[in-house]
């Protein structure tokens, strides 16, 4: 049987000072980010079978991104980076934050509380980056991250920007319209590509080809690539105002390029899976249809949200479930599932790519709006199902330990 990789296994099963649930968060935050996934994404679906009045976009956006998506990344740079550093995990304080934010922002979305809502996810994004940055730079850490890493503060720093545009927007009385555009493409967008780019650095080679990436340093070498991620960040924020102020299709295009860039010089996409997972393949490529989203949307630009789909389900949901199932599978010590090719991590993947689909076809057949809707909620909810009941057995033994 293969070696696991280091950043993927449990530190130890021998006792420890640390409880559980913090030395391993990811326990508490995967199943938080599906009940997220179930409050905004079920609502759809009733919608779809006239059982519910409306189907609410704005709150269905801003709860699997500041929700869903939120509390997996979260869980995973929680559990990931201080075993990557060598560092201390978070506090029992931070993982409250942690939980309770996503859960406030979606509640207040939902009854229309829009300040509130932003306010408690900016708090959220302080105490991670605050989280990040001691663990990055400071002394007790034993080792340092990849250098691609500078993307996890960046992309909640674009975060807090775009809640500040949106809500500047706001203030002003709706004179400048593009702001609102260019700060909700930020938070809802860019935050999440740098979380990927970032976390991706790291999590592609390793769980696709065994590849764990090298330490940042202090050579010339390094901070080239530092560098070069900071250039590829800010044309990713260009990318949005381009968008915003003249040019869906160039905005999309450049936004397209950058993230395929990254990934082609960073992760080395380009290369085959080699480890015999179904999980490599599935992450392989999921990771491929981040960018792929954008093209589409690029050159369908009257159906752009169809393409922006493929990036949000095929690529930022599917990543999620599947990094979480990879994390999962091996702080539980299961070689044999996480190195396997098991039924279920196949059907979590073919619903979400079938999800996708039909997503897509919300926007190219309009004329079946409500039935494509239903199909595509349905999809992605037992999407979410099959990664419950394959992993809830694991988690719980998981956090039966001390």
């Amino acid at each position: 049987m293969e070696e696991l990789p280091a950043d993927l296994t449990s530190e130890s099963d021998a006792p420890s000072a640390v409880p559980v649930w913090r030395s391993e968060p990811y326990i508490l935050f995967f199943p938080a980010g599906i009940a997220l996934a179930w409050a905004g994404i079920l609502h759809w679906l009733l919608h779809a079978l006239r059982l519910f009045p409306d189907y609410r976009p704005i709150f269905h956006a801003m709860t699997q991104i500041q929700g869903f998506m939120t509390c997996m990344a979260v869980g995973f740079l929680f559990t990931i980076i201080p075993r990557r550093t060598g560092s201390a995990p978070p506090a029992g304080w931070q993982i409250g934050v942690g939980l309770l934010a996503p859960l406030v922002t979606t509640v207040a979305a939902w009854r229309g509380q829009w300040f509130v809502a932003q306010a408690s996810w900016l708090i959220l994004a302080a105490t991670v980056i605050g989280f990040a940055v001691r663990r990055f730079v400071g002394s007790q850490a034993t080792r340092r991250p990849p250098n691609a890493f500078v993307w996890i503060p960046l992309a909640l720093l674009m975060g807090v920007a775009g809640s500040v545009f949106a809500g500047g927007y706001g203030r002003l009385g709706g004179a400048y319209p593009w702001l609102h555009s260019f700060g909700k493409g930020l938070v809802l967008q860019g935050m999440f590509i740098g979380f990927i780019l970032g976390v991706g650095s790291l999590a592609l080679p390793l769980m696709t080809r065994g590849e764990a990436p090298a330490d940042a340093g202090r050579t010339a070498r390094d901070w080239l690539a530092r560098a070069a991620n900071l250039a590829a960040a800010v044309l990713l924020v260009t990318s949005f105002w381009i968008e915003a102020t003249s040019s869906l299709p160039r905005g999309m295009l450049l936004r397209a390029g950058v993230i395929l860039a990254v990934f082609v010089f960073g992760p080395e996409l380009w290369r085959l899976p080699t480890r015999p997972a179904w999980t490599a393949r599935v992450i392989w490529i999921s990771a491929w249809m981040v960018p792929l989203g954008y093209l589409i949307a690029a050159l369908f630009p009257t159906q752009f949200r169809a393409g922006l789909h493929v990036t949000f389900i095929a690529g930022f949901a599917l990543l999620s479930l599947m990094l979480s199932t990879q994390v999962t599978l091996g702080h539980a010590g299961r070689s044999d599932l996480m190195l396997g090719r098991s039924w279920q991590v196949a059907a979590i993947g073919s619903l979400a790519g079938l999800a996708t689909i039909a997503r897509a076809a919300m926007d190219f057949d309009p004329q079946r709006f409500l039935l494509w809707m239903a199909i595509a909620a349905g999809l992605f909810l037992a999407a979410t199902l099959t990664w419950a009941f394959y992993l809830a057995p694991k988690l719980l033994e998981r956090s039966m330990r001390t």
